[in-house]
């Protein structure tokens, strides 16, 4: 099993170093990527598993994205509404959260009702710990309980999940700032060509105009470098 589940994360974390190869680094479309894929994996490789949610968490709350699968995606968007349910509790505590049989737990009532009407009867809600904290909470919605190889095969995945999670975030933050130096570095020779200043002196004025305009410098730079190329100059 073990093998299996480690290629199955390098697979996941292959595909979102693609994504930002291919998609500008765009780390919000990185992320629901390596979101779809991991519901979608989870799903065919965990025996009994119904359905396969996995939020993301901001600031200690359920931050619902689409992972193509509707009855999770709703299901995780019901507990983030009420504040509270097995994925928020697996978030709070970034620990896993086992309930067998949500009927006999008292302590959701609303979110068991609204899962019974899809068929669900048993989550494993399992946190997604990164060194820096709760990433996120990937929750199997299933008709029946896990047996113990299904939990385990969970718990093993959820593990690669969060690799993935983690590098599609991180791939995403380099190539960002690998492409803000770079257009950081073409305004700043259109101004020493333009005004025949000094490498130094470009600079300076880039962060005179961010101030001024309190814009972020790269976005000054990004504006100087469309309007030098009569493609006009972004929003």
């Amino acid at each position: 099993m073990g093998d299996d589940v480690a290629r199955i994360g390098e697979a996941l974390l292959l595909g979102a170093c693609d994504l930002t190869g291919s998609m500008g680094a765009d780390e919000d479309v990185a992320v629901e990527r390596t979101l779809r894929s991991a519901s979608r994996t989870v799903g065919a490789v965990v025996r009994g598993a119904g359905h396969v949610g996995v939020a993301l968490t901001a600031r200690g709350d359920l931050d619902v994205r689409a992972t193509g699968d509707p009855v999770a995606d709703e299901l995780d968007a019901i507990q983030a509404s009420l504040g509270e349910g097995p994925a928020v509790e697996a978030a709070a505590r970034g620990e896993t959260v086992d309930v067998p049989d949500l009927a006999a737990d008292p302590r959701w009532p609303r979110f068991a009702d609204a899962a019974a009407g899809h068929g669900v009867t048993s989550t494993l809600s399992l946190a997604l710990r990164a060194h820096d904290g709760v990433l996120g909470v990937l929750t199997i919605y299933s008709p029946a309980a896990l047996d113990p190889h299904g939990r385990a095969v969970a718990g093993a995945l959820a593990a690669q999940v969060t690799v993935a999670l983690y590098g599609a975030r991180r791939i995403a933050g380099l190539a960002r700032a690998v492409g803000s130096r770079d257009v950081i570095g073409q305004a700043k020779g259109i101004l020493i060509q333009r005004d025949g200043v000094d490498d130094e002196g470009a600079f300076t004025m880039l962060v005179q105009a961010s101030q001024a305009t309190n814009l972020k410098l790269v976005d000054v730079a990004h504006w100087l470098v469309a309007q030098a190329r009569g493609t006009g100059a972004p929003d």
